[in-house]
Formats: structure tokens, sequence, C-alpha cells
């Protein structure tokens, strides 16, 4: 069995934490763009709809909201979907008036949805109730008797006026009860049926051919190229271009910890002096990026026409990715001959981690933290230089020591050093600390132990004589993507 739920993404954060929770009980599901017509994301392996609302206590609108009924499917909403659901049937929603509060639910247990869930204390930022119309009937409510969740009584649609917490094993039961008993779904996705599944779409595709696969160097492309030398043995070809934009021995570490995995064969590269003179003169961060990425297509071209038996490209586009946008090679080097597949495409990071440590993968490519495909082009604000180069790798690696030494690695999300001109009359670069810890909704800046941050800014002052000032970033990201400046 391949069924699955689609779960419509009008709260990315809400969405993503959803999606989590279900495949971790078995259960796939995949997010759809609520702009996007409906027809395009349902399959015949389909058995319901999760609407994935946001928090602010105000009724969304749900584009496509007819046709998301009409599909005849069950529909189950949270948050501020659920509000707009209840408008959208003729009731009314009203704001509880307190902010950021925690509120006792009760739930009707004989409902097939909620059975085995008793009540349970919930947070709820903008707590706001609904008045329900005619046709549908209160499933869950609050001590005081407001409404906080409805079914209808003709078919299976229900609305939640909360969102799914991080801990919360009620949230997880009523996701799983969905699932099972409401759509009928089998909990058979697992790390196993995906390797299955991704082997067997890479046979397909190459068939008798070859297949190439870059590698980064980060866990999203090793993981393809290792699901890739499974399934095609010596026909799958793996480069690694060495653009110079890594940190500090990086590219070196790399590649040992490529030749370590069973059955790869990588071919190393050497662009570096390549790279930089296409970066001379550039200070944009967009641009830059789009000069790396011309030139790591330019690389990828020339060894697929070099093999006229090529016939897949693997890219390690991850799940993040399809919505945050990012390198593609489907346009420029796909056609009759070669189709592009990215195998961990529906996967999300610690997905893909925890895939990668069950093929045995080296331990530093399974947890290397996630790094800009532009590389350090991208945390280097002036014109990219040699001498640039050498200091922040030099001050990367000092940032990198020091974190790891202590421990704190192990619970952050990034950690890294950025250069920036100083703009004052003396010159030289201005060195930017970071640390991130990840949330469900962006990042928060870590707070590192003083002496530390003081022990690292010694160590950079000491050891890259051209720096003038060294920085600590504090400022929170309320998306990944933001996490870097560029």
């Amino acid at each position: 069995m391949n069924d699955m739920l689609l779960l419509i993404n009008l709260d990315i954060p809400a969405s993503r934490a959803m999606a989590r929770k279900l495949r971790g009980e078995g259960y796939f599901c995949l997010i759809a763009d609520c702009g996007r017509s409906l027809s395009e994301e349902i399959t015949a392996d389909t058995r319901g709809i999760v609407l994935c609302g946001g928090s602010e206590g105000v009724a969304a609108e749900i584009p496509g909201v007819d046709e998301i009924l009409a599909a005849g499917l069950p529909v189950l909403a949270f948050g501020d979907a659920a509000l707009g659901l209840c408008e959208h049937f003729g009731g009314t929603t009203v704001s509880l008036g307190q902010r950021e509060r925690p509120v006792t639910l009760s739930s009707d247990r004989q409902e097939r949805l909620l059975r085995d869930i008793a009540g349970a204390e919930r947070f709820i930022p903008q707590p706001a109730a609904m008045n329900l119309p005619a046709g549908c009937r209160p499933v869950c409510w609050s001590p005081e008797g407001a409404v906080m969740g409805f079914a209808r009584n003709d078919r299976a649609v229900y609305g939640f006026a909360f969102q799914v917490e991080s801990n919360d094993p009620e949230g997880v039961h009523l996701l799983r009860n969905f699932a099972r008993d409401i759509c009928g779904c089998d909990a058979w996705w697992n790390d196993d049926a995906f390797i299955e599944r991704a082997i067997g779409e890479i046979v397909e595709t190459a068939e008798d051919g070859e297949g190439i696969c870059a590698i980064s160097g980060g866990v999203d492309s090793a993981l393809c190229a290792a699901l890739g030398a499974r399934a095609l043995g010596e026909r799958m070809h793996c480069l690694f271009i060495d653009t110079g934009l890594l940190r500090e021995g990086e590219a070196d570490q790399i590649m040992n910890s490529l030749s370590r995995i069973a059955g790869l064969r990588v071919q190393r590269i050497d662009a570096q002096a390549e790279f930089l003179e296409a970066l001379q003169g550039v200070t944009g961060a967009k641009e830059k990026e789009q000069i790396i990425y011309s030139r790591l297509r330019a690389h990828i071209r020339h060894e697929v026409s070099g093999r006229p038996e090529v016939r897949v490209i693997l890219q390690g586009t991850n799940y993040s990715d399809t919505f945050s946008g990012g390198i593609s090679l489907r346009t420029e080097l796909t056609g009759a001959r070669v189709r592009l597949l990215e195998p961990v495409r529906y996967l999300f990071k610690d997905e893909i981690r925890r895939v990668a440590q069950m093929l045995r993968l080296p331990e530093e490519v399974c947890k290397r933290q996630p790094f800009p495909s532009s590389g350090l082009a991208l945390r280097i604000t002036p014109v990219v230089t040699e001498a640039h180069l050498r200091e922040l790798g030099t001050a990367d690696r000092i940032v990198r020591e020091e974190i790891e030494a202590a421990g704190l690695n192990k619970r952050l999300w990034q950690y890294y050093a950025s250069l920036y001109e100083y703009p004052g009359d003396n010159g030289g670069t201005v060195i930017v600390l970071r640390a991130v810890q990840a949330m469900d909704r962006g990042a928060v800046a870590a707070r590192l132990p003083s002496d530390m941050v003081e022990r690292m800014t010694e160590r950079i002052l000491r050891d890259v004589p051209n720096v003038s000032r060294v920085l600590y970033d504090m400022t929170p990201s309320k998306t990944y993507r933001r996490i870097e400046w560029g």
C-alpha cells in the first residue's frame, strides 16, 4: 500500500511539524501549497486532507476550499484553518480575549476521531472559539463551554481551534486516529520503505545506462550518491567539484569521508582557480550565488556530455529546499536522453540523517551542519579573494574548535563565522560569530558561555591580523533561510 495524506500548507511551520509527526507514526504525507489546484496534488493514493493553519486566532482564508470539500475525502483542520472552515460553513468565530494562555479542554470520547483521548491542557497563543452553524456538532470545548472543536454531521470533516504542539502525545494520537480510523491509511512508511522505493526508482530510470551525482560534502547529496551506488554499482559516477569555497581543510576531509562509503567512487575536480576568477569584483550575494551555480552546472554538463551512456542525474534536493528554492539542473541538463531524479526530495533533514546513519555513512557526513550551496562566498560580504577566504577560514575553524571542544555542537543547529568590511577609518575586516538553535519556527541565537566568546575573540584577533572587530550576532531568524545574512 502507498496510501497517503495531503497536508494543505496554510502555515509552513505547522505543516512541517504535522508532517514529521504523521511520518513518525508510519503514515506517509506530503505538503501541498494552498495556492495550487487540488487536482495537481491529489493522486489515487490520497486518503485524506489535513488543513494546517496558523495560531493567530483569526479565521484563515482557505484558497480552493470548495474544491477541497468537493474531493469527497475526509478533512481535518487545525488552528486558524479550523476557524476559516467554520465560517465557510456559515458559523462565526470569536476571540476569547486572553492571549497566550493554557486552556484545559474536554472532548467527546464517543467520536471515532477522539477515541481514547482524554481532555488535556493545551497552550493556545491566541485563543478563539467557534459558534457552530447548522449541520455541525461540538466535539471539543473549554471549561467555560466555548467550542474548540467541531465535526460535520453529514461527512468526515473536523476542525480544532488549536495546533498539535511540539511535545503532544494526545495531538499525535488524534492525528493517528484520523489517518487510521477515519481515512483507512496503513502505517507503511519507514526508512526501509524509502530506501527500497528510492533504489527502485533509480534502477527504473537509468535502465541499462549510467548515473551521475555531484557531491557537495553534505548529507543530502552523499545519501543520493550512496543510494545510486546501491542501485547501479559501477555504473554510478560521483563528482566532487572543489570550488575552494569550503571551510578550512574541509575538501580533504570530505574526500576522506566519501572514500569510506561502500561502493562509492568519487572523482575530485579541482576548480578553485576557476571559481575565484569568476567571482572577481562581485559583492552581491545573489550574483555570487548565480555565478557559482552557473559554474557548477557547466561542470556537470561537461561530464554528462562526455558520458553518452548517462541516463540519470541524481540531485540532493531535500523537502525544505522545495519550499525555499535552490539550484536545479532540471531544465539545463535533462531531456530525451537524461532525466533528473531527486531521491530525497520528500525527506526532511532529520529523516535524511537517520537514513544516512542506517546505511552506515560516516558520522561526520551524517552530522555535518547545514552549509550554503555557495559556500563561504555567501559569508564574505565584500569581494571574495584568497586573503578573505584564508581569514574567514581561520576564524570559522576557531569557532568550530571552541564549540566542539565544549560539546555544544550536539545541541546547536548551526555555528560559524562571517566576514564583513570594517566601515571605520582604520580599515580591516569584521568577523561576526553566529550560533543558533533550531525551533519549530525559525531559529534563535544560542547563549554561548561568555568566557567561550571571549576566548574565540582573543584567538581570532591573534591569528587573523587584519581583523578590526569581532561581534556576536544575537538576532533571531523567523525562517531557516534567514539564518544567513546573504
